[in-house]
Parts: C-alpha cells; sequence; structure tokens
C-alpha cells in the first residue's frame, strides 16, 4: 500500500482487556483465551501509544472499550482526562453494572461524551439468559441515574442503549420492549441482529441473512483498533478490528504492537497490507478471522430499529457523517 498522509476518525483503545460479564454471545469468557489479551493497560503506557497516534495522524475520537469492559479498570476517569487534555471526545461502550455512584461522577465529571449501555434482553429472565447476570434492573437504574446527574450537572455527556434481538421469530415483540425501555430512559437506542464476532460465535438460532460476501470497509477505513495486551508480555496489539476476539482468531488477528512499533510500521506494515488485499478481493477465505465473519454480509435488515434519525447504516458512533464503514467497503471493492 502507498504510504499517504492518514488522519484517522475513530481509534479504540481498550484500557482493559477482560470483563466482569460472561454472556452468551461474547467469545471474552472463551476457555483457552490467552489472558495475555485480558489484562489492563497502563496509564503511561495508554498515553505513551495515544501520544504515537495523534495529532500526527488526526484528531480522533477515541473509545476506551475496545474488546473488554473499560470500567474494571477503578482509574478509568484517569484516562479520560488524558483524552480530554488533548481535546479529543471519548466514550465507553459498557454493561454499565459498574457505572454507579460516585465512580459514574467521576466519568461524567471527567469529560466522557458518550456511555453507551449494552442490555441484552428486555426483561430479568431474558437478560439472564444471555448476559449470564441477574443485573437488569440495577443496569437500568445506573444508566437513568447517570443521565439523571448529567442533565443535573450540565455535562454534554449523552447516554444511549444497544440492544440485540434474541429470537429472529419474535422481532416485532422484542423491539416494542425495547422501545419502552429507551423511552423510559429518554436517550438515543439502537436495536441490532445478533451477529457472530467474527466467526466465533456460531449464532446458529438468530443468523444474518448469508447473501454476498464483500467488505465490511474496516481496513480502508479511517480507523485504528488496540488492545489493551496482545502477544504474551506486549502491550498495544493492533488487531483486524474489535470483532477478532477469543482463541484461535484473536491472535491471528494482530497487525502490531504499538509498545514498541511505530504508527506507520503497523499502519502500512505486511500484515495490514494483506488484510486489505484480501478484502479488496474479496478472497476472505484466506483469513481465519474473516471468513466466517457475518459482517461481510451487507444486510440493511440488521438494524432492526433507532430513534436516532441522523444515524444511517454503517455509520459510527460519535463519528463524523461522513464516517460510514459501508461506503468504505465500496472503496476497497
Amino acid at each position: 500500500m502507498t504510504q499517504k498522509k492518514v488522519e484517522l476518525k475513530r481509534v479504540l483503545m481498550e484500557v482493559f482487556g477482560g470483563c466482569n460479564y460472561t454472556c452468551q454471545m461474547c467469545p471474552q469468557s472463551t476457555p483457552g483465551r490467552d489472558t495475555s489479551f485480558k489484562r489492563k493497560l497502563p496509564l503511561k503506557d495508554f498515553e505513551k501509544i495515544l501520544d504515537k497516534i495523534t495529532p500526527e495522524y488526526g484528531k480522533p475520537v477515541i473509545g476506551l472499550s475496545g474488546s473488554g469492559e473499560a470500567t474494571m479498570a477503578k482509574d478509568l476517569a484517569d484516562y479520560i482526562k488524558i483524552v480530554k487534555k488533548r481535546n479529543l471526545s471519548v466514550f465507553i461502550y459498557t454493561n454499565g453494572a459498574r457505572v454507579v455512584g460516585d465512580y459514574m461522577k467521576s466519568l461524567v465529571d471527567a469529560g466522557i461524551d458518550l456511555i453507551r449501555f449494552s442490555i441484552i434482553g428486555y426483561n430479568q429472565e431474558v437478560y439472564k439468559k444471555w448476559m449470564n447476570s441477574d443485573n437488569f434492573d440495577l443496569v437500568l437504574k445506573n444508566a437513568k441515574e447517570a443521565n439523571d446527574y448529567i442533565k443535573k450537572s450540565n455535562s454534554n455527556c449523552k447516554i444511549s442503549t444497544y440492544h440485540l434481538i434474541t429470537d429472529n421469530n419474535k422481532i416485532e415483540m422484542e423491539k416494542e420492549k425495547y422501545q419502552k425501555i429507551i423511552k423510559d430512559l429518554d436517550c438515543y437506542g439502537y436495536i441490532w441482529k445478533m451477529h457472530n464476532m467474527s466467526g466465533n460465535y456460531a449464532n446458529s438460532e438468530n443468523p444474518r441473512n448469508a447473501k454476498e460476501k464483500v467488505s465490511c470497509g474496516r481496513p480502508f477505513a479511517p480507523e485504528l483498533t488496540v488492545r489493551a495486551g496482545g502477544e504474551p508480555g506486549r502491550l498495544g496489539a493492533v488487531t483486524a478490528c474489535c470483532q477478532t476476539l477469543g482463541p484461535p482468531n484473536e491472535s491471528k488477528s494482530i497487525m502490531g504492537h504499538l509498545d514498541t512499533e511505530s504508527f506507520e510500521e503497523v499502519y502500512f506494515g505486511k500484515r495490514y497490507e494483506n488484510l486489505r488485499r484480501v478484502h479488496k478481493e474479496k478472497k476472505f477465505d484466506e483469513l481465519d478471522y474473516c471468513k466466517d465473519c457475518d459482517f461481510l454480509f451487507n444486510e440493511p435488515e440488521s438494524l432492526v430499529w433507532t430513534n436516532d434519525k441522523d444515524y444511517k447504516l454503517g455509520q459510527m458512533l460519535g463519528v463524523s457523517k461522513d464516517f460510514n464503514l459501508v461506503e468504505y467497503g465500496k472503496v476497497g471493492a
């Protein structure tokens, strides 16, 4: 790939690679998963890697979740402050169980721009089945209290919710149940069909429709996924995307490590060039972490509903409107 000026628009800078949940549809807790991926990225290393990326390669929106649960870091507010000191927007995706009380307030007060609560299941029973937790009511309470505190403190922070359809035969019913949750929380909400996490989750109960495979757009998009850990003894692994979670695809999808390598060594390296070639030529079977991924199916119906009228399929939340993975997939075609 010819090296050209890079203007990144979104960087997932994972703070903590593990999670306090064991959700059915997420490979986070897959047996045999390398512990080197489940670690915390120390604050000093986070700042060092961030400064390798910005401002030289753009002023991207920074996501602190990646593929892990950022709130497992007790000092998450300190990471937010580092990002805000560089005049960048910052968000987290979270199961919300730990976004409570003084901890929640510390995130808002530090200047976080978006907290997205993942709520898979529209009642306690369904939530328990899919998220393997009894925290359904607690998370709804936490989301409401966060929204109340944001309004009270005149913060610019927003909350949103993320939901998955758990039974494709009951889409309308589930949509109505989720819509009530979203309305009660007075926030933007997004309801999606289930996905298969780069093929690591079978998703046999609720598959997305298998159509012609096309590039998901990620290899060509102005984004970067940086994991907290990586290969044993390493930090800051850059992976093909945040979906390559769990063995064996997690290790196979590493493009390089920003603990010792420069941004350009990774971004324009042989592994990234090969990933782009595979997507351009549609030879997805050459990559184990791509070949079975259902994000290769351009299925508009995968977004079931949202009350965010400005949102379009493929758009990355919190990023400028011209950042759309569907369009970058066409660029790679």
